[in-house]
């Protein structure tokens, strides 16, 4: 199929070949300022209107919102107002708007709300309190660190108490405990837990999961060798 001129404007052969490689999985691999998102915009643009896809059919995440607002900039001037319909965002914002429609399975309920860095660490603080335990001993920086790094693996209090490899790990799981009960009853979630618990109630719920892959016919990822462990299976769903 012939691609209409502006989608191909500026693009290199290689560019190109990635534009026009519609069917399977692709991976692009290119060096830093190489054009890798511009290819994913314009990949994207001639799916809607070289191959007539739904727009409502394509899902692309970015790891940040400077990432996703140019992507949206320039499909705006690729496909015009049919940009409104496709699904760009980043990871959390994704997650985010998927677990307000879909997360009652795993607890939360439409209303529930994001803790920042801040309002960790405040929660943290109670937590160590809860496990009897010395902040000055156990930094909460510290430990929102290890907690953090355990949710990007897809681990829970009880995994990293079982699987800790450090006296410090060990304490930071008894705060973990504490710090999800707390967040479970304010109806509460951290950015960490935003793709845990997506990830979770996609693989515990078959048919919310058949629901979204049969939506989403397009996946697109930018940045993708930088996915931790939740970022990959939630891609992989």
């Amino acid at each position: 199929m012939t691609l209409t001129s502006d989608i191909l404007e500026g693009l290199n052969p290689e560019q190109k070949e990635a534009v026009e490689s519609i069917d399977g999985p692709l991976l692009i691999i290119a060096g830093p300022g190489s054009g890798k998102t511009r290819v994913i915009t314009h990949r994207i643009a001639h799916l809607v209107r070289d191959y007539g896809v739904s727009p409502y059919r394509i899902l692309s995440m970015t790891f940040t919102n400077k990432a996703a607002r140019e992507m949206r900039d320039r499909l705006e001037r690729l496909v015009g107002p049919r940009s409104e319909s496709l699904t760009v965002g980043t990871f959390h914002s994704f997650c985010a708007r998927f677990l307000r429609r879909e997360g009652e399975p795993v607890g939360l309920s439409s209303s529930f709300s994001i803790y920042d860095a801040d309002d960790q660490l405040s929660l943290i603080k109670r937590s160590l309190q809860m496990a009897d335990l010395d902040p000055k001993q156990n930094p909460p920086q510290a430990i929102r660190s290890v907690i953090s790094r355990a949710k990007s693996v897809m681990m829970d209090s009880r995994g990293l108490s079982q699987h800790g490899q450090s006296y410090f790990e060990e304490v930071s799981a008894r705060v973990y405990h504490h710090y999800e009960e707390l967040l479970s009853r304010n109806n509460a979630v951290d950015f960490d837990d935003l793709l845990m618990k997506s990830v979770q109630l996609l693989q515990e719920q078959l048919a919310v999961r058949e629901k979204y892959q049969q939506r989403y016919q397009y996946l697109m990822v930018d940045e993708f060798q930088d996915t931790n462990v939740a970022q990959y299976r939630l891609a992989g769903l």
